[in-house]
């Protein structure tokens, strides 16, 4: 089976938070329609670059192969489903390449192991609100919680405002802090003991 790339731009603001918004820290709430609660782990290989970038959008490949280079990820849903990511990014800070493949558990599996000490785990939320779907993330380690939400073009992207629900926990915008990227969150996971860093050449996000 051949799982064929799509190739985009991601636009993305991103938060740090000071705490988890009340409406999801209480496990007795029940959702609103349509919120989504995932587990994700996560890993990184190498970093691509802009031939890889442009390798990958131009050709299919089996969702059953194994990856060198990029984020593979991991998502179980709150239904019991299990899904498994490959993606390459390139560029940084607000607008983002980004192509993405589904893959097979056999093949996260096998790559997984060239992802030690660049591991994240983290729990995400996904809220619909108003036209945007805002994506709530705590890290296991680091401990800490962000937030983030995509647009549709970049004037679209700055002008978002965070709904009084989430900016009441807002202590500051980490769009374009590389300290806030996944995969610096994921060096760190390593150095706190979540495995040993083997390099700093490793994909964005």
């Amino acid at each position: 089976m051949n799982g064929s790339p799509i190739d985009g731009l991601e636009i993305e603001r991103k938060w740090l938070l000071h705490r988890l918004p009340a409406r999801l820290e209480d496990p007795a709430r029940p959702p609103g329609a349509g919120d989504e609660r995932w587990e994700i782990r996560q890993g990184y290989l190498g970093a691509p670059s802009e031939s890889d970038l442009a390798a990958a959008a131009q050709r299919a490949a089996s969702d059953s192969e194994v990856p060198s280079l990029g984020r593979i990820r991991e998502i179980r849903t709150s239904d019991g489903r299990v899904r498994h990511l490959h993606t390459l990014k390139g560029g940084g800070g607000l607008v983002r390449r980004e192509i993405e493949r589904p893959m097979t558990a056999a093949a996260f599996e096998a790559a997984w192991a060239g992802t030690a000490g660049r591991r994240i785990e983290k729990v995400r939320w996904r809220i619909p609100e108003a036209g945007l779907l805002w994506e709530i993330d705590r890290f296991q380690t680091p401990a800490l919680v962000l937030a983030e939400v995509e647009a549709i073009d970049r004037e679209t992207a700055l002008a978002i405002r965070p709904p009084a629900w989430l900016a009441a926990c807002i202590d500051r915008e980490v769009t374009n802090d590389p300290e806030f990227t996944n995969a610096e969150l994921a060096f760190r996971s390593g150095r706190l003991g979540g495995g040993s860093s083997i390099g700093n050449d490793v994909a964005s996000e």
